[in-house]
């Protein structure tokens, strides 16, 4: 063979091999990255199948302010009069604490009134300046004192039995109630004796009483109300007669409780079979939004970025459609167990600090 025939035809032979094998690594590398593509849309799917929904998150909708230590976890925000902030006491509830609305002074303070009388657990304070109210559903009653000198000296006696409260109106509050055991019941209660409406506003799901449990919130300056479902992606407005005035919806797609309910053979009371699924953990309302904490995440959050915050979703008052949502971080560790917003301020419990944080809408 001639020699320079050979080394022409060496050079083509290697370089079409190089070619060859090029060909198949491309192929390798186009082949292993869609496969990833593809796994990758396959698990987002499975997480948006989830949920199934988006949260929008303009920034800077929350500037923390300022931190006050209340001594101890035992208390819940109750209400807001004349520049102060105050709250109950889940162990003794005859004792209040207040601070000012400055975040300065601290208070606790001993209520008057009902010293003889036996408190059921699970009665809790409400304050709706210049008032504030004992509730007692077991017994059932009501007190009513002036927040100016801290004495119970009226008795409202309810003529049912209930599970949670808001004033409506000066002489009228809104119950939930297990009502004449079909399930719970908003009933509106009103000082005038035997004055008692009960509405249907509640709707049965699964056993009609946990299946319809929920948060009730009053609007600020309004006799309107709100009720949030814990375990649905739906809230009533009602107007002062407990009328419906439009039912809103939360952004996720929970609208079926999920929850199991099961009956104790001993007693024929009716529990939990299951811890349920949150939809809802709780609500406040100002004079213009309604603030809703959401359990769930969207499609558009990870773990890692909820991992330290609480998701606040925020709904229009007047037509309950969704405007935006913000998060409410940690605090020194501690996840917020209650939080209230009074006009643009929003107060968090966490643990046994109460952070005050200006709202920047």
């Amino acid at each position: 063979m001639d020699l320079g025939l050979t080394f022409c035809v060496r050079p083509l032979v290697i370089f079409r091999m190089t070619i060859k094998r090029l060909k198949i690594l491309i192929i390798c590398l186009i082949g292993s990255t869609s496969l990833i593509v593809i796994l990758y849309f396959i698990s987002n799917k499975g997480h948006a199948a989830e949920n199934g929904f988006i949260r929008l998150l303009p920034s800077h909708k929350l500037i923390g302010v300022i931190s006050q230590d209340i001594r101890y976890n035992i208390w819940y925000i109750a209400g807001t009069s004349n520049g102060a902030i105050y709250f109950g006491n889940n162990i003794v509830p005859g004792r209040i604490s207040k601070v000012d609305t400055s975040m300065v002074n601290y208070q606790e303070i001993n209520l008057f009134g009902f010293e003889k009388m036996q408190v059921s657990k699970g009665s809790f304070i409400q304050i709706d300046s210049p008032f504030f109210y004992f509730l007692d559903g077991v017994k059932p009653v009501i007190l009513r004192g002036s927040v100016s000198d801290c004495h119970l000296s009226k008795q409202l006696n309810s003529t049912t039995y209930f599970t949670g409260g808001i004033p409506l109106t000066k002489n009228s509050f809104a119950l939930r109630s297990v009502y004449n055991g079909l399930g719970n019941k908003l009933i509106k209660q009103s000082i005038k004796p035997g004055s008692l409406k009960a509405t249907s506003l509640l709707e049965k799901q699964v056993d009609g009483m946990f299946c319809t449990d929920g948060e009730m919130v009053k609007i600020p300056g309004s006799s309107k109300m709100i009720y949030v479902y814990y375990y649905r992606n739906q809230f009533l407005c009602a107007d002062s007669n407990l009328n419906l005035l439009y039912k809103g919806k939360t952004i996720d797609t929970i609208s079926h409780a999920q929850i199991k309910v099961a009956r104790i053979k001993s007693s024929g009371e009716i529990t939990m079979a299951a811890p349920p699924l949150y939809v809802n953990k709780r609500a406040c309302a100002n004079e213009k939004y309604l603030f809703v904490q959401s359990a769930l995440r969207a499609n558009n959050e990870t773990d890692y970025m909820i991992k330290d915050v609480s998701m606040i979703d925020v709904y229009a008052v007047k037509d309950g459609k969704y405007q935006f949502s913000f998060y409410l971080p940690d605090f020194r560790g501690f996840k917020v167990r209650d939080f209230k917003i009074y006009g643009q301020s929003l107060y968090a419990l966490y643990d046994h600090y109460l952070y005050k944080y200006q709202l920047n809408f």
